[in-house]
């Protein structure tokens, strides 16, 4: 089976390929989340990673803009959370205190902020489509003023130095990474499942979401995550991403998506699928 996901090697996106898919042998990196996803849509691959969430600095933008671009094209299979770890790394003779330019994903210097801020407070932040993009460049031909925030281990695989270690605010942070696959049947329960709907409305009164939500929780059905997404066409409305913990297939989860359904202009449902949370993983993020 042929995996796309957000590259290039050595983001921690790779690791969540490797956590999800262990004996996948075809896994190809893609330099941004459209571009892997385009790679699934054109039947080329037969799944796409991609990060959804960091526990520090929120939703990955481009991957919620797929779910919504394309849902009832693409499906969830599943889930992995990992954590992650962040080190500060340059050309080999580069010292910290030569360094004007931090390099990164915009979520890893969200995550690391506070640390630059302190140790490098006059270095001007730019930002990579991923933070392996970030090392990768900086190992092809970046100044010797330049450094990058990755996965510790990127550095060995680019030819970098580490200039600091476990540089993040949170040493707990996790990211959210999800294999999508083109839209079809479920898999079956495992004991450990989500089911994400999209959930969309004209009416922008804050009655259409306590309705739906309503109806999880008279069939006590947890809600794990919601998030709001403009809509391009309507000015002042929202599409909304609900997850919720249990299967599809589990009893009175079918009849609570029927009454939703009821109030509200579409439902999407974009997977039922197996969550793992893998705490042992450190690598890079997400977003990627």
């Amino acid at each position: 089976m042929k995996y796309a996901y957000l590259g290039p090697e050595g983001t921690f996106t790779e690791s969540a390929v490797r956590r999800l898919a262990p004996s996948a042998r075809h896994t190809v990196p893609f330099p941004t989340v459209p571009a892997a996803v385009e790679a699934l849509r054109s039947g080329r691959f037969a799944r796409a990673v991609v990060p959804l969430e960091n526990s520090v600095s929120g939703v990955v933008p481009p991957t919620l803009g797929e779910l919504v671009a394309h849902a009832g094209q693409l499906r969830i299979d599943a889930q992995v959370t990992i954590g992650v770890t962040f080190a500060l790394m340059a050309a080999e003779g580069t010292r910290l205190s030569d360094v004007r330019r931090v390099v990164s994903h915009p979520h890893a210097h969200g995550q690391c902020r506070q640390w630059v801020d302190r140790y490098l407070p006059h270095a001007e932040t730019v930002v990579a489509d991923s933070t392996a993009a970030a090392a990768a460049a900086l190992a092809a031909g970046g100044a010797a003023t330049d450094a990058a925030i990755a996965a510790p281990e990127t550095a060995a695989r680019y030819g970098l130095t580490v200039l600091a270690h476990d540089i993040g605010t949170r040493r707990d942070a996790m990211t959210r990474f999800v294999s999508l696959r083109p839209s079809g049947p479920d898999g079956p329960p495992t004991g450990q499942d989500r089911t994400a709907l999209l959930i969309t409305s004209d009416r922008s009164d804050p009655g259409v979401l306590t309705g739906v939500l309503g109806e999880l929780s008279r069939r006590q059905v947890s809600i794990a995550w919601i998030q709001s997404w403009p809509r391009q066409t309507a000015r002042g409305r929202y599409h909304f991403l609900v997850e919720v913990d249990r299967h599809i297939a589990h009893p009175g989860m079918a009849e609570a998506v029927e009454a939703m359904r009821q109030g509200v202009d579409s439902l999407s449902l974009l997977g039922s699928y197996p969550y793992i949370v893998d705490r042992e993983v450190k690598g890079e993020k997400a977003a990627a």
